[in-house]
This record gives C-alpha cells, sequence and structure tokens, in this order.
C-alpha cells in the first residue's frame, strides 16, 4: 500500500473520531437538560412545599407590617380621640378606631394561620429532605459526570487536530484538498474498504475485476465507480502489521 494511501486512511479514521466525539459533545447538553427536568419531576412535590413555605413567609412579612402600620394609626386615633372638639369628630375618630382594632384583629388571625401552616410545611420538607438531597447528590454526581466527560472529549479533540494537521501537511495539496471536500460531504467517509469478495463496504456494491485488482496492489488512488469514495484494501499482513505497531 502507498504511503498517501495509508497516510488517507489514517486521516480518514481520525476525522470519524472527531464526528464521533463531536456527535457526542452536542448531544451533552440535552442530556443535561433531561437529567434537570427529571429530578425537577420526582422533585415536584417537595419543591413546591418550599415554594408555599416561602410564598407564606413573604405574606406573613407583609402581614405583619402591614400589622404595625394598623397599630400605629390606632394608637393615632387614640391621641385624635383626646383632642375632638364636638361630637361629629368623636364620633368620627371613634369609626376610625373601631375599623383599626377590627383590622387588627383579622391580620393577626391571618397571621397565626400562616403560622401554624408554615409550622406542619417545614415538618413536611424534613421529612421529605432526606430523599430529595439523596437524589439531587446523585444528580450532582451525574453532571459532574457529563463534566469530566466533556473535558476529556475537548483534550482528545485537541490531540487528534494536531495529529490531523501533521498528516494533511504530509499530503500533496491537491490530495488533501480532494479527500477533505468529500469528507466534508460524506460525513468522514471519504475512503471505503474492499472486502475479499471485492465488495465496497459503504455502497455494498461489488467492484470489476480489474478495479479490484488495482485496489489490491494499493499503489495508485481508485474510486469507487458507484459510490465514488477512495477505495483501499487490507490483506492479513498489512492488518498483522498494523496491529503490531498499534501494540
Amino acid at each position: 500500500m502507498s504511503p498517501e494511501l495509508s497516510q488517507l486512511i489514517e486521516l480518514q479514521e481520525l476525522d470519524l473520531e472527531i464526528l464521533r466525539i463531536s456527535d457526542r459533545l452536542a448531544r451533552i447538553p440535552a442530556e443535561r437538560d433531561q437529567i434537570e427536568k427529571e429530578f425537577n419531576e420526582r422533585a415536584s412535590e417537595f419543591l413546591a412545599l418550599k415554594d408555599s413555605h416561602q410564598q407564606s413567609f413573604e405574606q406573613r412579612k407583609q402581614l405583619e407590617q402591614e400589622l404595625a402600620t394598623t397599630q400605629q394609626n390606632l394608637e393615632k386615633f387614640e391621641l385624635d380621640k383626646t383632642r375632638v372638639t364636638n361630637e361629629k369628630q368623636y364620633k368620627a375618630v371613634l369609626l376610625e378606631i373601631d375599623t383599626a382594632r377590627k383590622h387588627i384583629g383579622a391580620v393577626e388571625s391571618e397571621i397565626l394561620r400562616l403560622m401554624d401552616e408554615a409550622e406542619k410545611l417545614e415538618a413536611q420538607i424534613k421529612e421529605k429532605s432526606p430523599e430529595v438531597e439523596e437524589l439531587r447528590a446523585q444528580v450532582d454526581e451525574t453532571l459532574i459526570s457529563l463534566d469530566a466527560e466533556m473535558a476529556r472529549a475537548d483534550s482528545q479533540l485537541l490531540e487528534i487536530n494536531q495529529r490531523r494537521a501533521q498528516l494533511a501537511a504530509l499530503l500533496p495539496k491537491s490530495l488533501f484538498s480532494t479527500y477533505d471536500r468529500m469528507s466534508r460531504l460524506r460525513r468522514g467517509q471519504a475512503l471505503s474498504e474492499v472486502s475479499n469478495e471485492g465488495i465496497c463496504a459503504v455502497c455494498r456494491m461489488r467492484v470489476r475485476p480489474k478495479v479490484f485488482s488495482d485496489v489490491r496492489k494499493g499503489d495508485q488512488l481508485v474510486t469507487c465507480e458507484s459510490c465514488g469514495r477512495i477505495l483501499y484494501y487490507r490483506n492479513e499482513t498489512s492488518q498483522s502489521a498494523e496491529a503490531a505497531t498499534r501494540d
């Protein structure tokens, strides 16, 4: 097999690995979203309890501010009662005092109700918390694993692209340009191996005997008459040598 053909085969293997890693990287964000979605679904009741507890707290805080304001107004009305000069003003102040006292009573009752509700919610949250915390820990562990996988993949891509650049520099520019164009059009599959039966591995068509003979010699670039890919043949000797080199 010619050195150029060997380099093209390695180049294709690198490009296919780049595509595989890139496809995997492209799927990871969706996987992360799905993991978070499943966690939220499984922990929905717990999260709803926490939301309810937070809303109850905020509502109680508003009511306590409202209560403080109304109590200040009541003190003012009580003071105004000592300053009125006629019966009409006196009755008006008494009405304000009565309204303020009723409102204070209603607000205090609502605050007590919210406090009771918060206590019950806290008990439910405490009960469910260990299970949800364990689930969250599992989710976080999975997310950390995905982050580590992404980091490894980025490192692999860097190494592969460096080796790809080295191979590209060894090939004639016209040959690399032809390969690169075909590779981009066919998702990294610019070359196709021919089996011992003379069948193109990609399009599954049998090549003509003359073509098969030329491909087996490996001293020239031959394309498949069916799919247009550059053909190559690995005999047992080359496969064994390649395996020994990898070991």
